[in-house]
């Protein structure tokens, strides 16, 4: 039987609609998994090219364990910074968070010493007390979160400065976590398997708890969040807890990396590739929303191709170059998704 196609040009059949609408089908599905995996995708036509340009040094097992050691601290930064991105609200004071929790868990360590399990402890709980006050200063106080997490920031600064003197930590620090920068299980570095661990909870956390589901329902739309009852102050003042604390967790792990304490930890150089890495995550594995599988995918895409443009001879100035390029797109192209799917482009309030 014809019918009208509705724009004026005559008649159709359905078995015309039929393989019209299996088309768009097939196009939606295929855009669909482009979004999804096409990171993944570019992660490995980048290795290939890297591998072929470099085989006796891109393509060995020492470059790719260094790869996974040296994103581990970076894409636990990465999940501490996507955390509060989930409900809508931006932590610019993570990298100085980091910096702090290494310098509290060495001098623990250092200073008073005490064993290893308190310095990790203090530098967990100093993590998740820096993001009480940044949540308290934004969800309770109503500062805007970049203005209020960015002067926190310079406060930790100038404390970290005060009381090292710009001297790193190194003495007093327990071999246990200054060796596991060296080991390694079944051949894969421990470090990375401590990161493997956190994004595992991390995901979980954000997937599998109502705390997870309130967390993306405040980032998603705060006005309906608020008409069906989510306490949104207390779950926005969570999400910079929880994201502090990982930030802590970073900051052990970074003496692990690291060997020592460093001060200078936590600048914006330090901290770009996690930036990047976490609004590049929204653009995969579950485009338009901040998740962990995506953030970890993308903090080792990256890792991957400022490892292989070293080992190609670029000069320094190259990967910050690459890692600031990286952010703008990472930014421009969650805001795209998110607001396909959401109707709201907002970075943080």
């Amino acid at each position: 039987m014809d019918q009208e196609d509705g724009s004026g040009n005559g008649p159709t059949t359905r078995t015309e609609a039929g393989p019209r609408a299996a088309a768009a089908s097939r196009e939606h599905l295929m855009a669909n998994i482009l979004e999804r995996y096409g990171l993944l995708v570019l992660s490995v036509v980048v290795a290939v090219v890297f591998t072929v340009l470099r085989p006796d040094t891109f393509g060995t097992y020492a470059n790719w364990t260094g790869i996974a050691t040296s994103g581990s601290v970076l894409a636990v930064v990465a999940i501490a910074l996507m955390i509060p991105l989930v409900a809508g609200r931006f932590d610019i004071s993570v990298g100085a968070n980091v910096g702090l929790s290494a310098i509290i868990a060495a001098s623990v360590m250092s200073s008073y010493h005490l064993p290893l399990a308190l310095a990790v402890l203090a530098g967990i709980l100093t993590g998740a007390a820096v993001g009480a006050v940044n949540g308290l200063l934004v969800a309770y106080l109503g500062v805007h979160s970049i203005i209020g997490t960015l002067g926190v920031s310079i406060i930790i600064g100038g404390l970290v400065s005060a009381y090292t003197g710009g001297t790193p930590i190194s003495s007093g620090l327990s071999p246990l976590l200054t060796d596991l920068n060296a080991r390694a299980v079944a051949g894969v570095p421990v470090l990375f398997v401590f990161t493997l661990v956190v994004a595992a909870i991390a995901w979980f956390v954000l997937r599998q708890t109502p705390y997870g589901r309130y967390l993306q329902g405040v980032g998603s739309n705060l006005r309906a969040a608020r008409l069906t009852g989510i306490p949104v102050n207390r779950i926005v003042l969570l999400s910079f807890v929880t994201g502090g604390a990982t930030a802590g967790v970073a900051g052990v792990l970074q003496i692990a990396a690291q060997g020592n304490a460093d001060p200078s930890v936590g600048t914006i150089t330090f901290v770009l590739p996690a930036l990047a890495a976490a609004f590049l995550g929204a653009t995969t594995w579950r485009p338009g929303t901040y998740n962990v599988g995506g953030t970890v995918i993308s903090l080792y895409f990256l890792t991957m191709v400022v490892s292989g443009l070293s080992l190609l001879g670029a000069a320094p100035w190259v990967t910050d170059v690459f890692n600031g390029t990286a952010l703008i797109l990472a930014i421009v192209l969650s805001a795209y998704l998110r607001r396909r799917r959401t109707g709201s482009s907002e970075v943080g309030e």
